[in-house]
């Protein structure tokens, strides 16, 4: 029996926590690509490679569907989201190439916590008791994490802080994009839109890459694209309750790497700090689950 066989034999979440898995692990190795490339390319070449590197990919799917695929009345959102999509991916390849990786995963969880609250003021969704534990439990944590006052927060922290709040809100107006266009035409604008965005300052910084760079680059690349690929299989399988504690296993995965490639030595706090973040994420996500089969049951 081949691997592909035996994998397709395997209960249906099982395989979609196989899947999550593996994005967990290439969304960990993503980090560590931005980390090694970093100590040779500036944040802003990393970014145009990256909306350069996405678009490339998405080209084959646009000449197979054609360029009337892309019409659409949405252009100021589209806009609005490239811009900080821009900034957010700025922010965070700077963060990860100052502080510990760990420490910036860990922080990456309040995404979802702040794309809910972006929703309920502008879409009007409304914030359910597990949201609002949500929302209190990732604002703890992440104050563990940083512990303002107590010592002193960096520029990389700030940077994090700010991706998370950026890449929140690009998520919301994605939600709100896919009401009406094509999924693949959203993703597609995310990244042909930031492309013009990132040339001048790439450009202005450029570095010639070497022959190992473009192996690093392309790894980069590909593991980006199937941590999307990947969680979006493993959703598509499985409820997100059932597949999101192997999700959050890029955080050790993460301390490790920083510690074995990098030297990084994680913080006692980040322990106390991560599990208040993971804990009120995963406690909206299971109590919705629940409300949803008892809605279903009736």
């Amino acid at each position: 029996m081949t691997a592909l066989a035996a994998y397709t034999a395997l209960p249906v979440q099982t395989r979609a926590v196989i899947l999550m898995t593996l994005s967990a692990l290439f969304y960990a190795l993503t980090f560590v690509t931005v980390r090694a490339l970093s100590e040779t390319f500036s944040v802003y070449q990393l970014v145009m490679f990256r909306a350069a590197i996405g678009t490339l990919v998405l080209l084959p799917w646009l000449f197979r569907s054609g360029v009337n695929v892309l019409r659409t009345d949405q252009w100021k959102l589209y806009g609005s989201r490239a811009v900080i999509v821009y900034a957010g991916n700025l922010c965070w390849f700077y963060a990860l190439a100052h502080m510990a990786l760990a420490d910036a995963t860990a922080l990456s969880f309040l995404m979802p916590v702040f794309t809910s609250l972006i929703l309920a003021f502008w879409m009007g969704e409304s914030l359910k008791l597990p949201r609002v534990v949500s929302l209190v439990f990732g604002f703890a944590g992440a104050f563990v994490v940083i512990r303002p006052g107590f010592v002193e927060i960096g520029s990389a922290t700030i940077a994090m802080v700010f991706t998370t709040v950026a890449y929140g809100a690009a998520t919301a107006m994605t939600r709100v994009l896919t009401h009406r266009d094509d999924p693949n035409v959203v993703v597609f604008y995310m990244f042909a839109l930031n492309l013009p965005l990132t040339l001048g300052p790439g450009v202005w910084h450029w570095t010639t890459p070497a022959l190992w760079d473009w192996g690093l680059i392309a790894a980069f690349a590909l593991l980006s694209l199937y941590s999307q690929i990947f969680m979006t299989r493993s959703l598509a399988l499985a409820e997100a309750v059932v597949v999101m504690p192997t999700f959050y296993l890029q955080l050790p995965l993460a301390a490790m790497f920083g510690f074995f490639l990098f030297g990084q030595v994680p913080e006692i706090w980040l322990i106390p700090g991560a599990i208040l973040i993971i804990g009120g994420s995963y406690y909206s996500l299971w109590s919705e689950a629940r409300q949803r089969r008892a809605e279903s049951g009736r």
